[in-house]
């Protein structure tokens, strides 16, 4: 077994020690038996934190094995997301910190294809509705029959009670399934949330929804401001995406690429 140094004391142990028997060092935080650089993959000596090409904190290799940031099963480098959860499939050295918060870890979805995905939605959107509108014009008609006040009550409600169905859709379209809504999916785009890497959750749709229509209840300005951020900025982040730590990314690309963090 090979004999290292404390990285604080300087005493020696032996492979596999987890504490250092002079100063107590926690040996398993504090030294990496076989650290490789996650960037140039370039490997050091035991105990060394950085690479001397790029300036890179070292990590071992096990951290490096692409693994499903849900599930953490393994799989090749070349899989990007998991087929079981959709999760995306990313070294646990890479997971955090500022490596994986390049603007060109994600492939940054076009304005024409989120339009699509947009247009495409709101067609699902008003299919859903369309049952609403139809008893809610019945409901109307009865009014103007004779004692059909109570008739076109009953429907009102049933409409009102219906019309919730495709309110639901546009809330939580971005956390269905793998972080697509039904628009989204058709267009090959995806919602990612940032912070772990994984598909859109519900609560961080909702939250989407809500800063958008907010948005949206500024005339002119607040119609604009979206479109305009999304062409402006690197990652096509718009209000609602920073506010939910979500991003809108190409799935169809990012599935494709190789990336240069791999």
């Amino acid at each position: 077994m090979n004999n290292y140094k404390c990285p604080k004391c300087h005493t020696e142990f032996l492979s596999g020690t987890k504490f250092c028997q002079s100063c107590g060092c926690n040996l398993e935080s504090e030294f990496i038996e076989n650290p490789v650089c996650p960037r140039c993959q370039k490997t050091f000596a035991g105990g060394t934190k950085f690479c001397d090409v790029d300036g890179a904190k070292l990590t071992s290799p096990d951290k490096l094995i692409p693994k499903c940031v849900r599930c953490e099963k393994v799989y090749s480098a070349d899989t990007k997301f998991c087929p079981d959860d959709g999760g995306a499939v990313i070294p646990e050295a890479l997971r955090y910190g500022q490596m994986w918060l390049k603007s060109d870890f994600y492939p940054k979805a076009s304005l024409g294809d989120r339009f699509l995905a947009s247009l495409l939605d709101g067609f699902f959107t008003a299919m859903l509705s369309l049952p609403a509108l139809i008893i809610y014009f019945v409901g109307m008609a009865k009014l103007t029959s004779y004692r059909g006040e109570d008739e076109a009550a009953v429907l009102f409600f049933f409409a009102f009670f219906l019309y919730i169905i495709p309110l639901v859709y546009s809330f939580i379209k971005d956390g269905l399934g793998s972080g697509q809504s039904w628009g989204k999916r058709a267009v090959g785009l995806m919602v990612v949330y940032l912070p772990n890497n994984t598909p859109c959750s519900i609560g961080a749709s909702c939250l989407r929804c809500l800063i958008g229509s907010l948005l949206c209840l500024i005339p002119f300005i607040g119609w604009l401001i979206e479109p305009i951020m999304v062409l402006a900025t690197e990652d096509g982040r718009r209000l609602a995406d920073k506010a939910a730590s979500t991003q809108v990314i190409d799935k169809k690309l990012y599935t494709n690429r190789t990336g240069d963090l791999f």
